[in-house]
């Protein structure tokens, strides 16, 4: 049976192994963690997706903390796990998955992300630190999260009437609400609302959507033409 033809819980147990084999210094098997990435990222496979997440969490969270600036920001381990993958789904899709060769290629990018992620969160919070909360508009979400930077130049209630133009259901409404305006990570939002989300996968999944519909939304590419 070859790489390609292995169950995806067979794929997770051997990249576990091989990825261990990294860590002590001796030659591992690339193919079967490549592998789950092309699932999840050319295929769209929600459960290989999980399977990346699950992987790779504690090398995301050990690039965060080589990282300068995570000595001035203070936030849960999920916070910046989210926001790392996010980042990374955002700008690795199917097309663009045949850039990167190798699972090196492919972790260095993934460590990019993370210092992205860092950064636009400082960037977020000095100007925060100096905006007037009398120029927020009560109806634009909070837009700091690194799905942010996909809308974040749009302003106040200009930003929610495109948002929702886009959005295709009362669960996509809730995902973005609860993401962007609220902060909420998808376990809280699928907690929340049992009969609208099969589960935490069901968020992502959802999330994930909203955001590649916005990436090639002309009225978005308007603000941003450099999206």
């Amino acid at each position: 049976m070859t790489v390609r033809e292995l169950p995806l819980l067979e794929l997770a147990r051997r990249c576990r192994e091989e990825t261990l084999r990294f860590l002590r210094g001796e030659d591992r098997d690339d193919a079967f963690c490549f592998e789950i990435f092309q699932r999840a990222v050319v295929s769209r496979d929600d459960d290989a997706w999980e399977a990346i997440v699950a992987q790779y969490r504690g090398i995301v969270l050990a690039y965060v903390s080589q990282h300068t600036a995570a000595a001035l920001l203070h936030e849960s381990d999920d916070y910046w796990i989210n926001r790392a993958f996010q980042r990374f789904w955002s700008a690795v899709g199917p097309d663009r998955f045949g850039r990167f060769p190798d699972l090196p290629a492919l972790l260095k990018y993934l460590k990019m992300c993370v210092h992205s992620v860092l950064m636009d969160e400082i960037r977020a919070r000095r100007a925060a630190s100096v905006s007037s909360l009398d120029d927020v508009p009560e109806t634009m979400p909070d837009v700091t999260s690194t799905e942010g930077s996909v809308v974040g130049n749009l302003a106040g209630e200009q930003l929610w009437t495109v948002i929702k133009r886009l959005l295709q259901d009362e669960a996509e409404e809730r995902v973005v609400y609860l993401s962007f305006a609220r902060d909420l990570k998808p376990a809280e939002i699928a907690d929340r609302y049992p009969s609208l989300f099969a589960g935490v996968a069901d968020v992502y999944r959802i999330k994930r959507n909203v955001i590649e519909r916005l990436r090639r939304s002309t009225e978005i590419r308007a603000f941003l033409p450099s999206l």
